[in-house]
């Protein structure tokens, strides 16, 4: 299983994809740009840049030339900020360079609300409004109904968000009566600790970046994964 990564991955961030995936499980990660680039603001513009970017592409060949069966590319934003086309081209051009199978996350998020029968969905994301209005396009042009949009408009160092932080906001303001699920949007949040705890609360499921892309990367590879622990997404996984 491989994941096309915007930028190198810190070893903590590496802790919690893993925590989705098992110590079993191969998981091997390739950032599109192998040097950490000065610290900028996450805006539109900035985004928009990381959809298009050829090297993405060329990150699924290299994970496909060291023995990926599948491919991801693991960032949320970058795959839902240019619509259900710009997403639908991503995954085209990583198919296309690799010769693998290939899926984003917010392909993945879609795959796994339909998997656990959700029409709409109550969601949390670290991002400014202008992203936010992009992933509620996205949602909606994917056939389902945002019951609630909660940003914390952050543009920047989203991984310092404390899972039990993440837990209280999607307790107290994010989660609707109307809402058949929870989707936490982004990779950088960390939500492997809580997210069982989450859905216990709230009796409903919870869908997050990380266990989304993993999950469907694992499928399309062929890796069967069941992760107690960490969602009813993965719970119903095979073995």
């Amino acid at each position: 299983m491989g994941l096309v990564w915007p930028e190198p991955v810190q070893d903590g961030h590496r802790a919690e994809l893993q925590a989705f995936v098992g110590p079993e499980v191969r998981l091997d990660i390739e950032p599109v740009r192998r040097d950490p680039e000065p610290e900028q603001n996450i805006t539109l513009a900035l985004v928009e840049g990381l959809a298009r970017d050829p090297e993405n592409g060329r990150a699924a060949r290299r994970l496909a030339e060291r023995g990926a069966q599948a491919v991801a590319y693991g960032c949320t934003s970058g795959s839902y900020v240019l619509g259900p086309s710009g997403d639908a081209a991503i995954i085209d051009q990583m198919a296309t360079e690799s010769a693998v199978p290939a899926t984003t996350t917010a392909s993945a998020v879609v795959q796994a609300l339909q998997t656990l029968g959700a029409e709409s969905v109550a969601v949390l994301s670290p991002h400014i409004d202008a992203l936010n209005e992009r992933l509620s396009a996205y949602l909606e042009a994917s056939g389902f109904r945002v019951a609630a949009m909660v940003g914390l408009n952050l543009s920047g160092d989203i991984e310092s968000v404390e899972p039990a932080e993440t837990r209280e906001i999607v307790e107290s303001q994010v989660d609707r009566p109307d809402a058949d699920a929870v989707f936490i949007s982004c990779t950088g949040m960390r939500t492997a600790e809580v997210i069982s705890e989450i859905e216990t609360s709230l009796g409903k499921p919870v869908v997050t970046a990380n266990q989304a892309t993993l999950w469907q990367v694992g499928q399309l590879a062929g890796v069967g994964m069941s992760r107690p622990g960490r969602g009813r997404l993965l719970a119903a996984s095979p073995a």
